[in-house]
C-alpha cells in the first residue's frame, strides 16, 4: 500500500533534498547551488524547490530515474531539513515568506516543494537571482545535515 501524506507538511517533519554531483557540494557539504530554481525540460520554470517526505529508506530506489539537470552532474544522495527550520528563517530588512508544501504527484506522492515570496512575488526560475535570493539558498543548504551518499 501507498504511503499516505497529510495536505500540511507540519514543522517536525523532515525534508530531503535529492543530492546531485558534484554541482550540489562544496567541500563536502550540501552547496547553496542545491536550491537553485530550474526551468524544467518541458520548458516550465519552477516556482518551488522540489523536496521529498517519508521514509528515508526508500529515497534511492524512489530517485533511481531522477536526471541530472547540470551536465556532468550524477545522483549523489540526499540532506535533510527540519520543516520548522526552514520557516524560521528569517533576515532583518527583506520582506519575505518561506514555506515547504506538499506538491504530489501520481509517480510521487511524497512530493513537497520549498517556495519563496520576497515582496509579495513569488520566486521562479525566471527571477533575477538577487541577494536576498542568494542569502535564503545559503541558509537553506546551511541548514541541511549531512549528505547520506545512495549505494549506487
Amino acid at each position: 500500500m501507498a504511503e499516505k501524506f497529510p495536505k500540511i507538511v507540519s514543522d517536525d517533519e523532515d525534508v530531503a533534498r535529492i543530492i546531485f554531483s558534484p554541482s550540489y557540494i562544496y567541500r563536502g557539504h550540501v552547496a547553496p547551488t542545491a536550491f537553485r530554481w530550474e526551468v524544467l525540460p518541458s520548458g516550465h520554470p519552477e516556482d518551488y524547490i522540489s523536496v521529498l517526505r517519508g521514509d528515508t529508506s526508500l529515497l534511492d530506489n524512489r530517485t533511481k530515474t531522477f536526471r541530472a539537470r547540470t551536465k556532468g552532474d550524477t545522483r549523489y544522495g540526499y540532506a535533510l531539513l527540519r520543516v520548522g527550520n526552514v520557516r524560521g528563517i528569517t533576515f532583518d530588512g527583506i520582506d519575505f515568506i518561506i514555506d515547504v508544501q506538499s506538491f504530489p504527484s501520481k509517480a510521487h506522492p511524497n512530493h513537497a516543494g520549498i517556495v519563496v515570496d520576497i515582496d509579495k512575488e513569488r520566486v521562479t526560475a525566471l527571477t533575477p537571482v538577487s541577494s536576498e535570493v542568494m542569502m535564503i539558498q545559503k541558509e537553506l543548504a546551511n541548514l541541511c545535515g549531512e549528505i547520506i551518499k545512495f549505494k549506487q
